[in-house]
């Protein structure tokens, strides 16, 4: 049961790199089923994706393949994001800087004259972290009305404690021609970087893993890697069946797969132990009342909000509710840092059904069907500031062995979706061109 190519994990990146390779392959997973996070739960004729997922892509190749692979089973949606202001019990669009109007005066000038402040200032050292890029390009208002708090919930550690490389198109930086006319009216065009996403008519997220495993071959399931030779090239299963290789693709955490090596140099496995990561608990609710809200999603950026965002599966598409009903799923984040205040699943439930209450969401005498709780290890990559240094050390240690990491945890990077789909794609499209260059010689 040798093979010439090892894909560890058959999430997103472990399929898409045997979607892409030209060589022999097999696919290892522990789980008994393909998608990874990719992945979605029925509960009671509820369709609820492990964690929101949305699809969009600036990739060409990227967003040729996702609608090949779920053609006719994709629906374009216009974003419907806003924010919750329990403070004030009113709700904002998103992204916030672009949209303050209807926010009490106070907030509004203190938001506009920050903006004004970082304009006037022209020379600007480089930022040391993230909270300093946030001063240095929204000004002191618009930092602490949200921009902190929020960042604070999600990532769970100070932004003091994290660097900027990661932001990308994550966080728009529009105009002050833009921020002036979102304070002073009720604008409605979209600004960001997903104003229009996709997604599935049937069978929650999980049905784009499922069709990109029918171009996949050779995946065996029920097979979790207990220990990697790298001298010998072979992988353990399940702490009994060991499989030889040429080379090894890794879409597991990076931390975990230092853990299966022995004799690891000491500087590799420190920055293994230094890398963070979130987790979140998903708590996902089927109430029998319909449009419970227009939305698709909505964030929360306030203390004492157990959850940072929530969204509603069944405006994304009706096939994930029964008829008359509606459905939430609310992201709960906690870490060694920050841990859950909130302790047991029932008093987990509890509490998000209070908060969905007091915001709006429910009413008390809504009847609830479904109540279930997702939860999610390794969730989101934190880039502290040590991220990069200790990523780099990593990866030249595995490739220097002949593991190939890829896909969001064997990168440590924050992909999308289609970000894991071409990181699956990197790795197999760099071991086809060594087959290539070896052919040649």
């Amino acid at each position: 049961m040798d093979h010439k190519n090892i894909i560890l994990g058959a999430g997103l990146a472990g399929l898409s790199a045997g979607y892409h390779l030209n060589d022999s392959y097999a696919i290892y997973e522990k789980q008994p089923e393909i998608g990874g996070l990719c992945r979605s739960e029925e509960v009671d004729s509820f369709i609820f994706d492990y964690a929101p997922h949305i699809l969009y892509t600036v990739d060409p190749y990227a967003s040729e393949l996702i609608h090949k692979l779920l053609s006719g089973n994709l629906k374009i949606k216009k974003r419907e994001a806003f924010i919750y202001h329990g403070k004030y019990d009113l709700y904002t669009q998103f992204p916030f800087q672009a949209h303050l109007y209807g926010l009490p005066a106070s907030v509004i000038m203190d938001c506009l004259k920050g903006v004004v402040e970082v304009l006037r200032t022209r020379d600007k050292p480089t930022p040391k972290h993230y909270e300093e890029w946030i001063y240095q390009r929204f000004g002191k208002g618009i930092a602490e009305h949200l921009m902190i708090p929020y960042s604070e919930k999600i990532w769970t550690i100070s932004t003091r404690r994290m660097n900027y490389d990661w932001i990308d198109r994550r966080i728009p930086e529009p105009d002050f021609n833009t921020i002036l006319e979102g304070a002073l009216t009720d604008a409605t065009a979209l600004t960001g970087f997903n104003n229009d996403f996709w997604y599935p008519v049937h069978g929650g997220i999980e049905s784009l893993p499922t069709s990109l495993g029918k171009g996949v071959k050779n995946i065996h399931l029920d097979m979790k890697a207990s220990k990697i030779f790298p001298k010998e090239n072979e992988v353990e299963f399940n702490r009994k069946t060991r499989v030889k290789y040429d080379r090894l693709i890794s879409t597991l955490p990076l931390p975990v797969v230092v853990d299966l090596i022995d004799d690891v140099p000491a500087d590799v496995k420190k920055a293994a132990g230094d890398l963070e990561h979130n987790s979140i608990i998903c708590v996902n609710i089927g109430v029998d009342r319909p449009d419970i809200s227009p939305h698709h999603w909505l964030y929360f950026h306030e203390k004492d909000f157990i959850f940072h965002r929530i969204s509603f599966p069944m405006n994304c598409s009706e096939k994930t509710a029964p008829p008359g009903t509606s459905s939430v799923c609310c992201e709960i984040a906690y870490s060694k840092y920050r841990p859950l205040e909130v302790k047991g699943k029932k008093n987990i439930i509890q509490k998000t059904i209070d908060d969905l209450t007091r915001a709006g969401i429910l009413k008390k005498e809504d009847k609830i069907l479904v109540s279930d709780i997702l939860s999610l290890k390794y969730a989101y990559v934190i880039y502290d500031l040590n991220h990069r240094k200790n990523v780099n050390t990593i990866h030249d240690y595995l490739r220097g062995v002949g593991i190939y990491p890829c896909g969001r945890f064997g990168e440590w990077e924050y992909f999308n979706m289609d970000h894991s789909i071409m990181s699956g794609k990197r790795a197999a499209d760099k071991i086809n061109e060594e087959n290539l260059t070896a052919l040649k010689k």
